[in-house]
């Protein structure tokens, strides 16, 4: 309406200005007359001026007109501009509509084909190792049945070679599950841990020892005493089980030879008595003659009278330590021991240890303090006389016998047994577990009926039957209740066989008289045959050694 409007003013003001036009023009017309007339005037220009100004009219109602026309198509091409920014946007958020679900969908499908393909993969992967595991367990399957087969063929070898340890190894076989399980690993280490021996002193007390036997053997190397031989670590310290480290009580046999001019018979005792308990060692002169011509520093005793002899020389053995024709361990041991203090301060150790004899019939007992701590060592130096070049010695040591004649050198296997250790370490290996068995026992043995000797005796037994494989660390229980039931097996029969004797197995370092391997065996428990209450002490003993075995294992103690 208002752009009408605006039409109707213009148009009016048109027709005005026309009507004025044509009146204008009219006064032109005539002006123009009068000017060529020749009778114009300067009073008639403002009217001309006056007539001029009313064109103004038509300049304003043009430039509304311009105006208005501008002002309409800048408001169209806004409008259009509008509508077209908002179709515009109206079609981008339709695409972006009809495209996300799409990307939605798409993405969607990438991701449960993704999940396919990953739940595809852990069923290819637990397929797998499912199948790993089946072929492993068939492995394992075989592998234990293979062992199995292995163990029962063994058993079988070993039953054929010693029947008594049958039924300890089918009881081995069917607890074998028992040694599986966390307490019995948690009890197996206990024990373990502690029984293993804690460092002895064995090098210290043989070096000791050897300087002891070279200054004795320097001084004394020209006279008619027993020549000493370097000594050999016999016994549990040296054979490494001694169970208490505090009581320790380091054991040497010292070989001894003759003197120049005599030579030693060895007496082994009754005739048939395979290990002699009543042997003797006879002394016997023999002529010194040619070295009396080649040296000239000793003379003959069977060549010369007693009276030059006694006034020239020393007296002979016979005189001096025999007891008839035989060697007396007695005045042997007295004679040494007399000699030892007086030896030792020549040697270089004296100043740092002091060294101090003690109380002995039949061997040299010594005390070793260390000057600068106070540590005491306690040694006992035992005398021995070899069976050739045999592992045998007859030795000073004290008989079974409750008297010992001091002419009787009972016969030892001390220095066999102790090759056939050291033979079992290198072959067994150092984590086999045979010294700590047995260590174990000598600690809970103490205060009872059964000697140390006798649980060495099993287990050398159980050493030669088992295959030394079987005697790892993680045998350790097993081979521990094999002892066990070995004793109480040989308590009932009243048989406990020496090991030595009857035993034509023994390794090639072990070098023992022929007739040892072919005699019958020796049975250590014969006593319980002769006498039953001697028997019954034994089976009494054997539940308080069991007992004490379990609370060891058990509560530690």
């Amino acid at each position: 309406m208002a752009l009408v409007l605006v039409l109707a003013l213009l148009v009016r003001a048109l027709i005005v200005s026309g009507s004025d036009h044509a009146v204008m023009l009219e006064h032109v017309q005539q002006h123009e007359k009068e000017q060529r007339n020749g009778e114009q005037s300067w009073v008639d220009m403002s009217a001309l001026l006056f007539t001029l100004l009313d064109y103004w009219k038509i300049w304003l109602c043009t430039g509304l007109f311009v105006f208005l026309f501008w002002n309409m198509w800048r408001s169209l091409k806004r409008k259009q501009h509008e509508e077209g920014g908002q179709q515009e946007r109206q079609e981008r958020e339709e695409q972006v509509e009809e495209v996300e679900p799409e990307e939605q969908q798409e993405q969607v499908e990438q991701e449960e084909q993704l999940e396919r393909v990953e739940e595809v993969e852990q069923e290819d992967q637990v397929e797998h190792v499912e199948q790993e595991e089946q072929e492993e367990r068939e492995d394992q399957g075989e592998h234990v049945e293979q062992e199995e087969q292995e163990e029962r063929e063994d058993q079988g070898e070993q039953v054929q070679q010693e029947e008594q340890v049958e039924e300890v190894e089918r009881e081995d076989e069917e607890d074998e599950y028992f040694y599986h399980s966390a307490l019995t690993r948690y009890i197996a280490r206990r024990a373990w841990k502690k029984m293993q021996g804690k460092a002895t002193k064995c090098v210290l007390v043989e070096e000791l020892m050897r300087d002891l036997l070279q200054t004795y053997t320097f001084v004394y190397s020209n006279s008619f005493y027993p020549v000493l031989q370097p000594a050999i670590g016999v016994g549990s310290a040296f054979e490494g089980w001694s169970p208490c480290e505090e009581d320790i009580v380091y054991r040497l046999l010292v070989p001894i030879k003759a003197p120049h001019g005599h030579v030693f018979h060895p007496e082994l005792g009754e005739e048939g008595e395979v290990l002699a308990r009543n042997s003797r060692i006879r002394v016997e002169l023999v002529c010194m003659c040619t070295r009396e011509q080649q040296l000239g520093d000793v003379l003959c005793f069977l060549h010369h009278s007693e009276e030059e002899l006694s006034q020239n020389q020393q007296p002979s053995l016979l005189q001096t330590l025999c007891t008839g024709s035989y060697l007396d361990v007695q005045k042997t041991a007295a004679w040494f021991n007399k000699q030892v203090p007086r030896t030792w301060r020549l040697t270089h150790r004296a100043h740092r240890y002091g060294l101090k004899v003690l109380p002995s019939s039949r061997s040299c007992k010594l005390q070793v303090t260390d000057t600068s701590s106070g540590e005491k060592v306690h040694v006992e130096l035992l005398f021995g006389v070899q069976q050739g070049n045999l592992d045998i010695f007859l030795s000073s040591q004290n008989a079974e016998a409750v008297f010992t004649p001091s002419t009787t050198w009972p016969q030892s296997c001390a220095v066999a047994e102790r090759k056939y250790f050291e033979y079992v370490a290198r072959t067994a290996g150092p984590n086999s577990c045979h010294l700590v068995c047995l260590r174990l026992f000598a600690h809970i043995l103490v205060g009872m009926g059964f000697s140390s000797y006798t649980i060495k005796t099993l287990l050398l037994h159980l050493l030669a039957i088992i295959p030394l494989e079987d005697w790892r660390r993680r045998h350790f229980l097993s081979r521990l209740e094999n002892l066990l039931q070995y004793l109480q097996y040989c308590l009932n029969d009243k048989l406990l066989n020496h090991f030595l004797l009857g035993n034509a197995t023994m390794p090639d370092e072990v070098v023992l008289p022929q007739a040892f391997q072919t005699a019958s065996p020796l049975n250590l428990f014969q006593h319980l045959e002769q006498d039953p209450d001697a028997h019954s002490r034994a089976l009494r003993d054997f539940k308080e050694l069991k007992d004490r075995l379990f609370r060891l294992l058990l509560f530690g103690r």
